[in-house]
């Protein structure tokens, strides 16, 4: 299909018969001269020069001046230029036009295939042009994007040697925190290993103390220790707990050293509790110290450092779960465990100590009265086990069975308690086989000790 152009003619003659034979192919306007062309409004295809017209010898600077002027325009892309030359122009001043800056040189008269064949490679180096043009500005957008990514590339490598720089320099700084940090550990193990030391020097400061000034039976702070903390193992304390505990029993007598000189040793009763009516002839301080012992103590050793469980334990000593106790009057177990089996060691050791003919089965007996009125149930439980086991059971002929071997005829050696305290049978009731379905009863809903002791 033949191409449509669009034909600026500059010249005095406008070929209008050119116009009328093709209007299919050409579309022609005409202007006088070549400064014109920057007055369109849209680009034509070729501009069709004619500076022959009235002089066969033109001047080539007046063809440059024409090129020049045609091309100075708001276009894009310039048209071809062709130039219209007589027919009989020879060759060197055909081949002059070209070389001043035509794209063509057509001869007159005009002969539109002419015309059209040689505008068919004008087009397709515009096509040419046009994409060249395209190609280029992409890649000079490409080549920007490329500059703009070397620049953000290099604003990153900076920032990455800089964020090295400064991570290099934290690495060091932990490094060196590290190692002081470790410094400060071994000296604080330092520390704490001697504070231990000192603490336990101290400890036995106070205790020798206890020892030469009040103890009646040298030891008994300590055997009371071994008993406590049987049964708080038993009953499920800490390690911790147990060292705060074997602290508050080696020293829960160090309220008696404030004691007046005049009442002597020989004159302290059993300091089996506060329920205790002790019949002795002394002054009304040391009456009232007898009461208050554990609460001067448990103040004298709240200002040393690493003793204030201890004293918290010691202050309660002479609570009684009846509630009928010193100093606040607490019951059950508003009192602090640990408070409730020293008193329970403390009512053992002392009653062991105070009657030294007493057999086992007379200790046991002893304990009876005081059990739900100053000794919790649930620890006098293990209080009991603990004598049958380590304070002449041997002698009984004791050994343990569970609740389901129990039979008639069986003698408890240790009084019989649930798990909750509650006091079922007592040491040295004989077994009735109405007694052990009670036993069985109360154990399906409240679970009896594991272990029930008897005579053999």
């Amino acid at each position: 299909m033949a191409l449509r152009l669009t034909i600026l003619y500059v010249g005095p003659r406008c070929p209008q018969d050119l116009a009328s034979a093709e209007p299919h192919l050409f579309i022609i306007t005409c202007v006088n001269t070549p400064d014109e062309i920057k007055f369109l409004k849209q680009r034509p295809d070729i501009v069709l020069m004619d500076p022959f017209v009235h002089d066969a010898n033109v001047d080539p600077e007046k063809f440059r001046s024409w090129f020049e002027s045609s091309r100075d325009h708001n276009f894009k892309f310039s048209p071809a230029i062709f130039v219209i030359v007589p027919e009989e122009t020879k060759k060197g001043v055909r081949l002059s036009v070209m070389a001043s800056g035509a794209d063509q040189v057509v001869d007159w008269p005009l002969d539109t295939r002419e015309i059209d064949v040689k505008a068919k490679g004008v087009i397709d180096k515009l096509h040419l042009e046009q994409t060249l043009f395209s190609k280029t500005a992409s890649l000079e957008k490409t080549f920007g994007y490329l500059d703009r990514f070397k620049r953000e590339l290099k604003t990153v490598k900076d920032e990455l040697l800089e964020d090295k720089s400064n991570l290099n320099t934290a690495l060091k700084q932990i490094h060196q925190m590290s190692q002081e940090r470790r410094r400060l550990k071994q000296i604080l193990l330092e520390i704490k290993t001697q504070m231990a030391a000192d603490m336990e020097g101290f400890g036995h400061i106070l205790y020798a103390l206890i020892r030469q000034r009040v103890e009646l039976n040298r030891g008994h702070g300590e055997r009371v220790g071994k008993i406590a903390c049987f049964i708080a193992t038993k009953m499920g304390l800490s390690q911790k707990q147990l060292e705060d505990l074997a602290k508050a029993a080696m020293l829960h007598e160090i309220g008696l050293l404030f004691l007046s000189k005049e009442y002597s040793c020989e004159k302290m009763p059993g300091l089996g509790g506060a329920d205790q009516d002790p019949d002795i002839s002394s002054s009304v301080y040391d009456e009232a110290m007898m009461v208050q012992f554990p609460v001067k103590g448990a103040e004298l050793l709240s200002h040393c450092r690493g003793f204030e469980k201890a004293a918290a334990i010691i202050r309660c000593l002479n609570e009684n779960v009846d509630g009928t106790g010193y100093p606040d009057g607490l019951k059950r177990r508003h009192i602090p465990l640990a408070s409730r089996i020293l008193a329970a060691a403390d009512e053992l050791e002392t009653l062991r100590e105070n009657n030294g003919a007493f057999g086992i089965q007379d200790l046991l007996s002893g304990l009876e009265p005081i059990i739900g009125r100053r000794l919790d149930p649930q620890v006098a439980g293990w209080l009991e086990k603990y004598a049958v086991l380590h304070l002449g059971g041997d002698t009984l002929n004791v050994r343990g069975v569970g609740v389901e071997q129990l039979k008639p005829g069986m003698i408890l050696s240790a009084t019989l308690f649930t798990r909750t305290g509650t006091k079922l049978l007592p040491a040295g009731q004989t077994l009735t086989q109405q007694a052990i379905d009670k036993i069985i009863q109360y154990h399906r809903a409240y679970p009896v000790d594991e272990t029930v002791y008897i005579k053999v």
